[in-house]
């Protein structure tokens, strides 16, 4: 059994914290989130929701009910029980686990009405961006972005990683006229699972600590709708059915780009001047390397849409082109079996792109 206590706000020497005690199998820890002071006032302790969204891959893989000794809102508790755990609990070969708790909230929190998404400064998150900043849905349109330190900057490095690249989102968010909110946890030590298997849910828990701020929140797809499956590796394929599924009375949770491919997305993006300087695909450090599979995927997809001089400031163009022969070939290799891969060489094909 997981039990989860009421959550409190306490202050830091670097913020505002939301926290929450818990107590597995006669284990006690603390599970917390961290905002800038500024923003402490939209921190929710009347909802244990974060907490138990944020626990439930623990309790999914041990194997253990949870007992919420808090308000838990009532759309939450009854999707969960009786649609993703279940869903969750089979795909894992686990049996279903069921959330009890001591309050049900039918009310929505009263929130600000703000529109967030996060701004990684990936291809997914401008596509975002490009879709929802200025579109004619005033009610839907961004008016805050996010940044999470839940896993994503991986191990020893994490913290470090984390500001570094907070600041290149941050100068992103202050050209744009939009407020970036950092949300820093302990999360990954709690779990100690696999970020890529787990960062749905890691993520829109996080999200939930803010439903005194956020009436809807774009979490940027993966892939595109067309490639919907269930997937232990990444659920990031079944997102739209997830996020459907964290959804509260308060907090409404998008997957945003969903009707395009990536090789679609970055074609909008390459269109999007911003992008020209904070561009940020990097899977090994702070700054593209230019060299790792994502900064080579990205490079050669702007090559083949004809913007990739634009980003010779924040790209290693002349280390791109020493890694480029090497890189076509694998694209001409595995497209069967990698569709984002599939997508660049058909466009290759369909443009008679010169290797």
């Amino acid at each position: 059994m997981i039990t989860i206590y009421p959550a409190e706000i306490i202050k830091t020497d670097t913020g505002v914290r939301l926290q929450a005690p818990f107590k597995m199998n006669n284990m006690e820890n603390v599970l917390w989130y961290e905002v800038e002071e500024k923003y402490g006032d939209f921190l929710t302790t009347e909802r244990a929701d974060a907490f138990v969204v944020g626990l439930l891959w623990l309790a999914i893989k041990k194997v253990q009910n949870i007992e919420v000794v808090a308000p838990i809102s009532e759309r939450l508790y009854f999707t969960l029980n009786n649609y993703l755990i279940p869903v969750l609990s089979k795909q894992y070969g686990k049996k279903t686990i069921k959330i009890r708790c001591s309050e049900l909230a039918g009310q929505p929190v009263g929130n600000t009405g703000a529109v967030g998404t996060g701004l990684s400064c990936g291809i997914d998150s401008f596509s975002t961006i490009c879709d929802h900043l200025h579109s004619e849905f005033q009610n839907y349109n961004i008016t805050h972005f996010t940044f999470f330190n839940v896993g994503s900057h991986g191990g020893k490095r994490a913290q470090k990683l984390f500001t570094r690249r907070a600041n290149n989102s941050r100068a992103c968010a202050n050209e744009l006229g939009k407020e970036l909110i950092t949300i820093d946890s302990n999360i990954s030590k709690v779990l100690r699972m696999r970020f890529e298997s787990t960062h749905t849910l890691r993520s829109m828990s996080a999200v939930l600590t803010l439903q005194k701020l956020f009436n809807v929140y774009y979490y940027a797809s993966y892939a595109p709708l067309d490639y919907f499956h269930m997937d232990k590796r990444n659920p990031a394929y079944f997102d739209p059915f997830t996020l459907n599924m964290l959804s509260t009375e308060s907090l409404h949770l998008f997957s945003s780009g969903v009707n395009r491919t990536r090789f679609e997305k970055t074609r909008m993006v390459a269109h999007y001047e911003p992008s020209y300087k904070y561009l940020n695909v990097c899977v090994k450090s702070a700054k593209n390397c230019s060299k790792c599979w994502k900064c080579l995927r990205t490079l050669l997809s702007l090559e083949i849409i004809g913007k990739l001089d634009n980003y010779g400031s924040i790209f290693n163009l002349n280390r791109y082109y020493k890694e480029r022969a090497r890189y076509i070939s694998k694209v001409l290799e595995k497209s069967s079996s990698d569709i984002f891969l599939k997508e660049i060489h058909d466009e290759m094909v369909r443009t008679n792109f010169k290797k």
